[in-house]
């Protein structure tokens, strides 16, 4: 069954349209099944919506999915994007563990990456993937599970 791509819009430009945002400030494209909103703030009003570490936008990002299935009737792959911050995080992510990786392999030893999300782990676990010098892996349960760079032996 397809989506019902001007139902999804619909229901997107009113849910935005109650939070305040004019339809210049979004945009809304539908591509292979999935959807994609792409939100362009003033920077002084990102933090409201981003929150710390993208928490804000996940919630959003999940509402919105949430919504969506429940009016179609099928769950809706949704991607939301505020000022690029998704990109923008992904980059700082992956020189982050880039400098881990360095880190484990000069010193030796396991390098802790606390904080992380679950998607944040799994993009430094397949950025990582490419490094044969090192391995990740993830420890802890809930809140405080933590990503771990090992230095591989030879």
């Amino acid at each position: 069954m397809s989506l019902d791509q001007s139902k999804i819009t619909h229901v997107l430009e009113n849910t935005l349209k109650l939070i305040d945002l004019s339809p210049d400030q979004f945009e809304i494209k539908h591509e292979d099944g999935a959807v994609t909103l792409q939100i362009n703030l003033p920077e002084n009003e990102t933090g409201l919506f981003i929150g710390n570490h993208g928490e804000g936008l996940a919630s959003l990002q999940l509402i919105l999915a949430l919504m969506l299935s429940q009016r179609t009737g099928e769950w809706v792959k949704l991607s939301v994007n505020i000022n690029d911050y998704k990109n923008r995080r992904e980059e700082s992510l992956c020189a982050l563990a880039d400098s881990a990786a360095t880190k484990a392999k000069d010193l030796r030893q396991e390098i802790i990456i606390p904080n992380l999300s679950s998607y944040e782990r799994r993009l430094i676990h397949l950025h990582l993937e490419k490094d044969s010098q090192v391995t990740t892996v993830s420890r802890g349960e809930g809140a405080n599970r933590q990503l771990f760079v090992l230095p591989k032996d030879k």
